[in-house]
């Protein structure tokens, strides 16, 4: 035998692994075909039995004991339940005694609902815990308004139930997709439908409050207008950070650019769109006039000047990033040639 068994058997992990070079395979194979030693030894390392027994094992006590904890969460989340149902039945029946009528039952019941979303759920849900928190506790709110609504005989459910949706959705939807999405061809998109939630509730907002105010046309219009012109610059957003080819230094440089302008014009723009309905206020870059300096004692100058200011800062510092940017994406290329 041309070498030392030490030196073979020193070899064999990396032989079994298979991420020795092929001349010290053939040295192996070759040793270990001469030698009853080594060969015993490298049968033995090539043998999991052993190995995925314990695998085995180990996963099963992971199972066993994760099947305990569930066991016990979901004990405690029905004993809460059973506990917060208390109230609710003494409710009826103090309801049904006094009243002889179901009212205001109906708003305990759903507070309690609101209640055990929040408290309960997380006990007896064994995955996407928050996700059912947050979809339980919504549709209880939504419910607990109903019925406040119709036990006092309003009609402010539709203002209520989509200002609240709209509100815990800007904070919370996103750990209600993401998880959706996860297990769909979706994932790609989490933030554009993330965002398009978000705008659907915010123009249901808008048309309940002009439905609850008898809103004129003017109320539609500049309603329509202003949210239109905030929610196109938010969907740019997206499209640019989610769906952009070029590296995060020119996509921060075009959205500071980008939100400089976007806000510096915004007077403009909006005048523009209003004027049909007179609620034009005419501050806008119009009244430039750096003559005057910034601090001139009218205030569409002082406007018109400060927003001419801002246009240019975030132009100059997000046409720096833009370029360093693309100094960045050529050394990654020479670097990749």
């Amino acid at each position: 035998m041309k070498y030392d068994c030490d030196v073979i058997q020193d070899l064999l992990p990396l032989y079994q692994d298979k991420i020795c070079s092929d001349k010290s395979r053939a040295i192996i194979e070759e040793h270990i075909s001469e030698c009853v030693v080594c060969q015993k030894m490298a049968v033995q390392m090539g043998d999991n039995t052993v190995e995925e027994k314990l695998i085995k094992e180990k996963n099963n006590v992971i199972q066993e004991h994760q099947k305990l904890v569930n066991r016990k969460t979901t004990t405690i989340g029905m004993t809460m339940a059973g506990i917060l149902m208390i109230p609710v039945l003494v409710c009826l029946i103090c309801n049904l005694a006094i009243g002889h009528a179901l009212d205001w039952f109906f708003i305990v019941l759903t507070a309690m609902m609101l209640a055990a979303s929040l408290i309960v759920v997380p006990f007896i849900t064994a995955a996407k815990r928050l996700m059912w928190v947050i979809v339980t506790a919504t549709v209880s709110l939504v419910l607990l308004l109903l019925t406040c609504c119709i036990y006092t005989h309003g009609r402010w459910f539709f203002v209520a139930s989509s200002g609240s949706v709209l509100g815990i959705s800007v904070f919370f939807a996103p750990f209600v997709i993401a998880p959706l999405s996860r297990e769909t061809k979706l994932q790609r998109h989490r933030a554009a439908l993330t965002v398009l939630w978000d705008t659907i509730w915010l123009y249901l907002l808008l048309a309940a409050c002009g439905v609850y105010i008898h809103g004129d046309v003017r109320y539609w219009y500049m309603a329509m207008t202003i949210s239109t012109y905030i929610v196109v610059l938010v969907w740019i957003y997206v499209l640019i950070i989610d769906y952009g080819k070029r590296n995060g230094q020119i996509k921060a440089g075009i959205l500071v650019a980008l939100s400089g302008i976007w806000f510096g014009a915004a007077n403009d723009v909006l005048n523009f769109f209003l004027a049909p309905v007179g609620e034009a206020d005419g501050h806008g870059l119009g009244g430039l006039d750096l003559s005057r300096g910034f601090w001139a004692d009218d205030i569409t100058v002082l406007n018109a000047n400060w927003l001419f200011v801002i246009i240019v800062v975030s132009v100059c510092v997000g046409g720096l990033m833009i370029c360093s940017g693309i100094v960045k994406e050529k050394r990654e290329h020479e670097i990749e040639k």
